[in-house]
């Protein structure tokens, strides 16, 4: 199934936060639309039309309503970008509880707060972005990380697969604790060499549990939401030169 179809069916089917059930039977065509952000766009743009004549005023003199200097600075694009960042990572990743359920919501967001835009978005879809069909409740990432950990390294076998799956959930654990620096190159490449690494291991013939299989296509999408996030991504489509890598 298409990836866009698919985010766009289970969004459809209610599975997304503030979905509306009068949309819900709606045809969406990308990852943009699918997530009702358009209209989320609108009904911004009409409440910003809605401006005092005082505070315009405010505005031409550069005086508050004291008619005192307002000495404010306003941030740059990139550090205001940095703090929604920060903000998005506080709600969602600082209790470490942040599981695959909840990918839906901080799609969402990410958007919302413009720190993906639409074309990074659908970037995503084309380059094989999915979100992995949830059954029942699953554990948070970090809680996974850890079982899998140890599961691998019971045995003291730490050589061969092992050794690469150990490294790699140590990547991917740090990539979610640094969420609040995401926009940073060094967390955006490791969280694409992660996403990279994760897509090639789930194309692979390797046998796991579909619980299993969820997990680490939570973490793998994750990752690739992160790696979006980061200052290389802005201009460049450099994730889909790695996300590429599982398609042959």
């Amino acid at each position: 199934m298409n990836p866009i179809t698919n985010l766009a069916s289970q969004i459809n089917a209610g599975t997304i936060a503030g979905a509306n059930s009068n949309s819900a039977g709606a045809k969406n065509t990308n990852l943009v639309d699918s997530y009702g952000v358009n209209s989320h766009q609108t009904e911004a743009g009409s409440s910003s039309d809605k401006v005092s004549l005082s505070q315009s005023k405010e505005a031409t003199t550069g005086l508050n309503r004291d008619g005192v200097k307002d000495e404010s600075v306003s941030l740059s694009p990139r550090a205001a970008r940095a703090q929604k960042i920060e903000s998005m990572a506080k709600d969602f990743f600082s209790k470490g509880d942040f599981s695959v359920a909840d990918l839906p919501k901080l799609i969402q967001r990410l958007h919302q707060d413009g720190i993906l835009s639409d074309t990074q978005l659908n970037r995503l879809s084309e380059g094989g972005f999915d979100l992995p069909e949830v059954q029942g409740q699953p554990e948070d990432l970090m809680a996974f990380i850890q079982d899998k950990r140890e599961e691998l390294t019971a045995s003291g076998d730490t050589q061969g697969m092992n050794g690469v799956l150990v490294s790699l959930l140590d990547d991917a654990q740090s990539v979610l604790n640094q969420m609040d620096n995401a926009q940073s190159k060094e967390v955006g490449q490791q969280a694409t060499r992660v996403s990279a690494q994760l897509n090639i291991y789930l194309k692979s013939d390797t046998q796991m549990s579909s619980s299993d299989r969820e997990q680490w296509q939570g973490l793998k999408s994750v990752m690739q939401l992160a790696s979006s996030m980061g200052e290389n991504q802005q201009a460049v489509g450099m994730v889909n030169s790695y996300l590429s890598l599982g398609r042959f």
